[in-house]
């Protein structure tokens, strides 16, 4: 139940959409691209790497490539957003890092939380995004670049200028050191002993922990991660076989079983354009 419009491309994915039905649990997922949420309406929560952020109305979620996030919507009440989502090869490179640079940005954990972008007239950007389906097929590509290096660029704006206030709610900030541990050493073999000896926790209770502040198993937050990380590689031009061991799988088939699930099709089957999970 809900209505959307949307603009796709081979390098974007964008579109409006309202929501009226309530989920359970978090879809968590994570891929090589780069997101980004406004949120317009509703009752939702989003989990990214582990930190919960309950999102007032007119307010921004950035999502870097390979950021394991998901979101619950909490009730029926109308769930309204703008999503984005796009390649960075997309922006001409000359300003790719300058114009991505909010999405990276380092410090305080709520970086990907800006409240109040209505403030900043940020509304009207993406409704002339969403404009760009009027037009005719021989500009509208060229219209959705030049709109979204104007969004982006008022992003950098709000990010170099917004004050110190942050309002996301944060969960579970005693998992930070080990979600950033397992993405140090995402491509070397990671075992449970491990982690329980290096962070001075009980198997039982580490397990309790990670699955309560991120939704998900220590076991299944790798191996997506790694089957990401693969799939970047092999848009980089390497082979399966080799992308799959340099993200850290020590057999083929369980890289090729672990694909196949997260992204319903085989690695070599693999499409050119964005595909969302």
């Amino acid at each position: 139940m809900g209505t959307v419009r949307e603009l796709r491309n081979d390098s974007m994915i964008y579109h409006y959409s309202v929501d009226q039905r309530q989920t359970d649990e978090y879809a968590l997922h994570c891929h090589p691209f780069y997101e980004l949420f406004y949120f317009i309406s509703g009752e939702v929560s989003y989990l990214i790497e582990g930190k919960r952020y309950v999102p007032t109305p007119h307010s921004l979620l950035l999502i870097p490539p390979n950021v394991f996030h998901g979101v619950k919507i909490e009730s029926t009440v109308s769930y309204a957003r703008y999503a984005l989502h796009f390649v960075p090869d997309l922006l001409p490179i000359e300003v790719r890092t300058t114009l991505l640079s909010p999405f990276h940005s380092e410090g305080d954990s709520n970086d990907f939380y800006f409240p109040g972008a209505a403030d900043s007239s940020m509304t009207s950007f993406f409704e002339q995004l969403m404009d760009c389906l009027e037009m005719d097929d021989d500009i509208r590509a060229l219209s959705a670049r030049i709109r979204l290096e104007a969004l982006l660029t008022q992003l950098l704006f709000m990010s170099r200028s917004r004050k110190d206030g942050r309002t996301a709610e944060l969960h579970s900030q005693s998992m930070t050191p080990v979600l950033a541990y397992l993405n140090e050493h995402l491509t070397t073999e990671i075992t449970l002993d491990e982690l329980s000896a290096r962070f001075f926790i009980s198997k039982h209770h580490l397990n309790k922990m990670f699955r309560k502040a991120t939704g998900t198993t220590i076991g299944h937050y790798i191996l997506h991660k790694r089957v990401v990380l693969a799939s970047q590689l092999m848009q980089e031009g390497h082979p399966a076989s080799l992308a799959a061991m340099n993200a850290g799988f020590q057999h083929y088939s369980s890289f090729y079983r672990a694909y196949k699930s997260i992204y319903g099709h085989s690695p070599t089957e693999r499409s050119n354009q964005i595909t969302l999970r």
